[in-house]
């Protein structure tokens, strides 16, 4: 377990430095977008690896113009992630899991799916002020 943390944490630190130094604006490597080749529509990821890019050049407003979703959501998924490789504690083999949880996240897993759907949504209605969440 310990090893697929590590790798996890050498995984995102990679794919983060190659975010960093590659921009996704430039095409290249970077897959395309599926849904919105396909249907024309903006999926609730359009715009992420972007924003990403803006994020770690220190470009935040760059960044809610291509995706504020990710944006808003990038701190807490990264301290989830934190919480599940052991950054918080001092016994690795203490994880968040076997305490009580202190956040009700019965709750948090009806409102993620939630908040991406309409997020998917509003940002496809072709109407101000619903068009400034597309990338742009």
């Amino acid at each position: 377990m310990r090893a697929m943390r590590a790798a996890l944490v050498v995984t995102m630190a990679a794919a983060a430095v190659v975010v960093y130094m590659y921009e996704p604006a430039q095409g290249g490597f970077y897959p395309e977008c599926l849904v919105h080749r396909l249907t024309g529509l903006y999926c609730p990821g359009c715009g992420s690896t972007r924003a990403v890019h803006q994020l770690l050049h220190g470009n935040l407003t760059a960044a809610l113009k291509l995706n504020p979703l990710t944006v808003v959501a990038l701190p807490f998924i990264l301290y989830g992630i934190a919480l599940e490789v052991g950054l918080f504690h001092s016994n690795p083999r203490h994880s968040y899991t076997h305490e009580r949880p202190s956040v009700p996240y019965a709750s948090i897993v009806k409102i993620i799916p939630a908040v991406t759907v309409l997020f998917w949504i509003l940002r496809n209605i072709p109407l101000v002020p619903f068009t400034l969440l597309r990338p742009h």
